[in-house]
């Protein structure tokens, strides 16, 4: 278990470390109870964030590339183009 001054020394050791790499810290999502954290990276591969981890000995379970979405990009294509929005 992490106290909360633990895990921001080693979230700022770990955004040291990324910048050397090309690799920006955008937020974490924690649970210090359990010792688990979800970390949004984004750099330009995934090497580059497995080495700032690396660069630090900070172990990870996994890293999962994802992209962000927004409503208007889960729009049909086809109802897009041709939408419409009339106001009463």
């Amino acid at each position: 278990e992490l106290t909360e001054e633990q895990f921001f020394e080693q979230y700022a050791a770990l955004e040291d470390a990324a910048k050397d790499l090309g690799v920006f810290g955008h937020a974490a999502h924690v649970n210090l109870k359990d010792g688990k954290a979800f970390c949004f990276m984004s750099g330009p591969d995934e090497e580059s964030i497995r080495k700032a981890h690396a660069a630090i000995d900070l172990p990870y379970d996994s890293i999962t590339e994802v992209r962000r979405v927004t409503g208007a990009d889960m729009r049909s294509p086809q109802r897009a183009k041709g939408s419409t929005c009339k106001a009463e």
